[in-house]
């Protein structure tokens, strides 16, 4: 008899070389790294009773040696859970609740966005860094009477919370990552989980930017830093050294604005829900999909965990994707998808007339809502149409160089009519959206033929997993 697959020795004995090399800890190191005391003290002061531990995969080697050191030193349950479903830097609340977890702990990078409903401990950990060898650097960058805005990933908290120059005649303010649920200090605002000492972010417009990073200067998650100040110079001080930052501000923006023109002309809006762990995020769903049925167009929502091309490229109908996500994940690198991705920012400069390109970029949803600094009511300037539809201008894409339409919501308001489209027959209410370019294809699925395909043998197939079958490639 034939195997239908084999054992799977040659993927197990594969070899991985991890991007990210972890050191070996000793137990003393574990309980510095990791912030063991604080951590119990935390669990005690929460009463708390099924604790769930969320690592990043560079620190995943370490957790086991983590929760055991905390399951010793309480009578509590400590679990570690394996894998998050969107970005690492978002708590995990959703797999915590799956697993009846009344708290969280947070190891490693984070974007420091608040969360739901589950209290959450932020222990950023720590990664060395040279401060002397910073501090020489930007002495020879720059002048010692410029203002400099140093931001820094939270690894590096430790070293640079209160870091300083000596004779440094210009004013350094440093981003110190601080906590949602504490008040801020006298003087200071809060922007990206951060503290700044300053009155407002109009303060820091003459600023040097310096950002202290262990990622590579490619990395996605520059943008939420580089868009929010894009009127400064921008440097990415790493272990290459202090440089202004490889991707050009006026370069991004112009890709991005392009994306914005190209959601002027979509028809089919999808919502991806890229967090379900972040304070606020259904109300910034339901802006969008108001915003998008009063501007005539058609909304559907998705719930796909991690992106990728393949995923998005399942739906074709839908022309522009906005992400809702933390602003560390919201520019997914999409130059391989097939339909554009957009921020919640971005669609509404396509789409509420009251917002204009230019000024302030705000990467953080929650700015968008009421009550937060980037808040524009839909139409408030510009007008409304009937029904509060928004009414916008007719204008010319600078995409497709067409004639847009004012883009008035086309409310249905019929007794089920339907329409018949390539012989399908199709309710009115899905004219213009995904029912309609279904049905208008050539092919929508497999046909099942119940009592026309006649019934074949059992034909044995290649043996194998899905990664190799044996034979493949062969002749």
């Amino acid at each position: 008899m034939t195997d239908f697959s084999d054992s799977g020795s040659r993927i197990m004995d594969k070899t991985i070389h991890l991007s990210e090399a972890v050191a070996e800890m000793d137990n003393e190191d574990i309980e510095s790294v990791f912030e063991l005391d604080r951590c119990e003290g935390w669990i005690k002061e929460k009463d708390l009773q099924r604790v769930a531990l969320q690592f990043p995969d560079y620190l995943l080697k370490n957790a086991p040696a983590v929760a055991k050191g905390l399951g010793t030193r309480l009578s509590r349950e400590v679990f570690i859970l394996g894998d998050t479903s969107y970005g690492e830097c978002c708590v995990d609340e959703v797999a915590a609740e799956h697993l009846n977890a009344d708290g969280i702990i947070h190891f490693g990078h984070t974007c420091l966005t608040p969360s739901q409903r589950l209290p959450v401990l932020y222990v950023f950990t720590i990664k060395h860094i040279d401060t002397a060898a910073l501090g020489a650097s930007l002495r020879k960058k720059f002048c010692e009477d410029l203002d400099i805005l140093m931001i820094y990933d939270v690894e590096y908290d430790h070293a640079l919370r209160n870091f300083s120059l000596q004779d440094w005649r210009g004013r350094i303010v440093v981003g110190e990552p601080i906590d949602a649920t504490k008040p801020l200090a006298e003087g200071c605002i809060r922007k990206f989980g951060r503290q700044f000492q300053v009155s407002s972010l109009d303060e820091l417009k003459n600023f040097k930017v310096v950002y202290v990073t262990s990622e590579a200067r490619e990395s996605v998650k520059i943008y939420n830093f580089l868009f929010s100040f894009s009127g400064s110079e921008f440097y990415v001080y790493d272990k290459n050294g202090l440089d202004l930052a490889t991707r050009s501000v006026q370069k991004q923006l112009m890709k991005r604005y392009f994306l914005i023109e190209k959601t002027k002309d979509a028809e089919r809006i999808g919502i991806l829900v890229g967090t379900l762990g972040v304070a606020n995020f259904n109300d910034i769903i339901s802006r969008l999909r108001s915003l998008i049925k009063k501007s005539g167009k058609k909304s559907y929502t998705f719930l796909v965990g991690k992106l990728n091309p393949q995923k998005l490229a399942n739906f074709p109908e839908v022309e522009v994707f906005v992400l809702v996500a933390c602003p560390e994940t919201s520019f997914p690198d999409s130059s391989e998808f097939f339909q554009s991705v957009v921020t919640p920012y971005e669609l509404e400069i396509a789409l509420n007339s009251s917002r204009e390109w230019g000024g302030q970029y705000y990467t953080d949803f929650r700015d968008l809502l009421s009550g937060g600094e980037g808040y524009l009511e839909p139409g408030a300037e510009h007008g409304e149409g009937e029904a509060g539809d928004l009414h916008h201008e007719p204008d010319v894409s600078l995409v497709t160089g067409r004639v847009r339409a004012g883009g008035l919501a086309q409310n249905y308001n019929g007794n089920g009519e339907l329409m018949t489209i390539n012989d399908r027959t199709v309710s009115q209410l899905h004219q213009g959206g995904g029912g309609e370019f279904l049905a208008s294809r050539s092919w929508s699925g497999l046909e099942q033929k119940l009592g026309g395909t006649e019934v074949e043998p059992l034909v044995q197939g290649r043996p194998g997993i899905a990664q190799q079958y044996q034979g493949e490639g062969e002749s």
